[in-house]
């Protein structure tokens, strides 16, 4: 290759490279400007919809949605925590609810060891008839759950399915229906604090998911 042939190429090579860098510079400019418009379009945007946000925040949703979730969360801790709280003097009447969908409102129930009787009352919420979406509030020892749980099918409706004379029953209530409403009433006296009892709807094929933890506290 002759001198001016090399000359020539290291001539469009440098052409080339201060073309790039141009470029390069050009796209920059263009990219601060439409930041620029961007961020200046939202912000009339939010100024004139969401006066008090800021524009940092629609445009970093990032961290807002972080700053949510940890509102939430917060928010349901402290819902948990007024769930927790409990009060033995008003533990000696227990109301709780099943409906339609195989449900009981709740999967524990503390009472006290120092009451002397406890009620619990049972309302069915749904509207489904007790031939077809009964429930019953049954109360055994957590070993004796699933033998009679097991029996009380086979006693009938007759019986609220409940086995007859079954001393591994602790209390039980009626068999309900939508609408209606029942109640039983029984000294703990027998139930020690510490020990696992469970609580249940003897309905045959209820027992499995209706049900939950009966606990004394002393």
């Amino acid at each position: 290759m002759s001198d001016s042939g090399l000359g020539f190429s290291v001539k469009r090579f440098i052409i080339f490279i201060v073309g790039c860098a141009v470029a390069i510079l050009i796209f920059e400019g263009m990219g601060e400007v439409g930041g620029s418009m961007i961020k200046g379009q939202v912000s009339k945007t939010t100024s004139k919809y969401h006066p008090e946000r800021n524009v940092d925040d629609r445009i970093k949703p990032a961290f807002v949605l972080e700053d949510k979730v940890a509102v939430v969360n917060a928010s349901e801790s402290a819902d948990a925590s007024v769930a927790d709280e409990w009060n033995a003097e008003d533990s000696c009447e227990q109301v709780i609810e099943g409906n339609d969908m195989l449900q009981f409102n709740l999967k524990e129930m503390k009472v006290s060891a120092a009451c002397a009787n406890v009620t619990v009352i049972l309302k069915h919420t749904g509207v489904m008839a007790a031939e077809i979406m009964g429930h019953n509030w049954v109360l055994s020892s957590d070993a004796d759950f699933m033998p009679v749980a097991t029996a009380a099918a086979g006693a009938g409706l007759k019986n609220n399915y409940v086995p007859v004379d079954d001393n591994r029953v602790l209390a039980a209530t009626s068999i309900i229906g939508g609408g209606e409403k029942t109640s039983v009433t029984f000294s703990i006296e027998s139930l020690s604090a510490g020990d696992a009892y469970t609580f249940f709807c003897s309905f045959p094929g209820h027992y499995a998911i209706m049900k939950g933890a009966f606990k004394v506290i002393a």
